[in-house]
């Protein structure tokens, strides 16, 4: 059921109500600054406020993904990102936005981890989840291609109206979308009792609980980084429509990421390749820390887009490979909103208090070192217990 193509499709769909805010937080958060005169610090709170909520959405999404008709779960996650979207047009006062913009990620949670999970059903998870994140950035790039567009014309209600026109049509997919998920559970139970993942048994339940802190320190970069990279570009005074072109043009770049990824874990496993991938992170945001200028700035962004991408594939990789039941990548979406809603506000934080974007890019690196630094372990670990496990693809 969940391998059909329609199925895909409708489950592909639904992500981009889930991550069209995330993905273009840059354009949004600048274009607050200009329409509203919100401060560095405020523009955190505010993009926390979006992350914060696709956190919670996903929370509870995950809590009740296998107990309640996912159509339903779908279409209200939909419903709170039209209706919250609508009222933040309605005022421009700081805290009713925080509130709507919090409603707005709580519903785009919930489409985001009802899309997941509903992928993550299928028999061939690493090529829908490669799918999907193909399928994403190609939506990501037309995003950072129409915003400046939309916001020159309307200002930022006409990018709070994007995301609302965009839900509407989504709905009429849900059809499409698998109501429940029992007869792929009860598959799923029958290939273990036939020792189909017996080497799951080996596997220390510590290792995926790792993974996932992987995930929240990695995506402390990506919340912290995506949040202000716009504001650190036109700080060094890169023109608006240079940032935009860059941006845009980086999506599109990184479009190689998913199917690089593919060929690189069919040649060397995923770990190494993830690995290098975060090492390659460090060192892009320490060059940015280091100095931010027309070059540095088109370096870290296309460098940014595209191992983000990578690190996608491999994360929810690693967590397949050691965890076929997919209790543990269900939770992928909330560690990612966490540390998407932590991240935005602590490098506000670094800037209220003049600190400067280097600051906010040696944070990047540190969380990514981290991520780097638990990966290892866990690469470590599984190559004593199961070399072929370590390396598998």
């Amino acid at each position: 059921m969940f391998d059909k193509p329609s199925a895909i499709s409708a489950a592909i769909v639904l992500g981009f109500a889930g991550t069209g805010v995330a993905m273009g937080m840059p354009l949004l958060v600048g274009s607050m600054a200009k329409s509203l005169g919100f401060s560095e610090q405020q523009l955190g709170w505010l993009a926390s406020s979006d992350m914060g909520g696709l956190c919670a959405g996903s929370i509870l999404a995950a809590l009740m993904v296998t107990k309640i008709n996912r159509r339903v779960l779908a279409a209200t996650g939909l419903l709170l990102v039209i209706l919250a979207n609508y009222l933040s047009t309605q005022s421009p006062d700081l805290l009713p936005l925080m509130l709507s913009r919090l409603f707005a990620g709580i519903g785009a949670g919930i489409c985001y981890s009802t899309c997941t999970a509903s992928l993550a059903g299928s028999h061939n998870a690493a090529r829908t989840f490669s799918i999907l994140l193909f399928v994403l950035v190609v939506m990501n790039a037309f995003i950072f291609y129409i915003f400046p567009i939309i916001e020159g014309r309307w200002g930022v209600n006409g990018l709070f109206l994007f995301y609302l026109l965009e839900a509407v049509p989504i709905l009429f997919v849900l059809p499409w979308l698998p109501r429940y998920c029992s007869e792929q559970l009860d598959e799923v139970l029958r290939e273990r009792e036939s020792g189909g993942v017996t080497i799951q048994l080996a596997v220390p339940e510590i290792l995926p609980r790792l993974c996932l802190a992987a995930v929240f320190s990695f995506y402390l970069l990506v919340g912290a980084y995506w949040a202000f990279i716009e504001r650190a570009g036109t700080a060094a005074n890169i023109s608006a429509e240079f940032i935009s072109g860059t941006l845009t043009w980086a999506q599109v770049f990184s479009l190689s990421g998913a199917v690089i990824a593919v060929w690189l874990a069919r040649r060397f496993g995923q770990s190494k390749p993830l690995l290098m991938a975060l090492l390659v992170m460090v060192v892009t945001m320490l060059v940015l820390a280091g100095k931010v200028d027309t070059a540095t700035f088109v370096f870290s962004v296309f460098s940014f887009s595209f191992f983000w991408i990578f690190v996608d594939v491999f994360q929810l990789g690693t967590l397949s490979n050691i965890d076929h039941s997919g209790r543990y990548a269900a939770m992928v979406p909330a560690c990612q909103g966490v540390a998407q809603a932590m991240a935005p506000a602590l490098a506000g934080t670094l800037l209220s208090y003049q600190l400067g974007y280097s600051s906010v890019m040696l944070m990047c690196a540190l969380a990514s070192g981290a991520a780097l630094f638990i990966y290892l372990r866990v690469y470590r670990v599984l190559l004593r217990l199961d070399p072929d496990l370590a390396d598998a693809d």
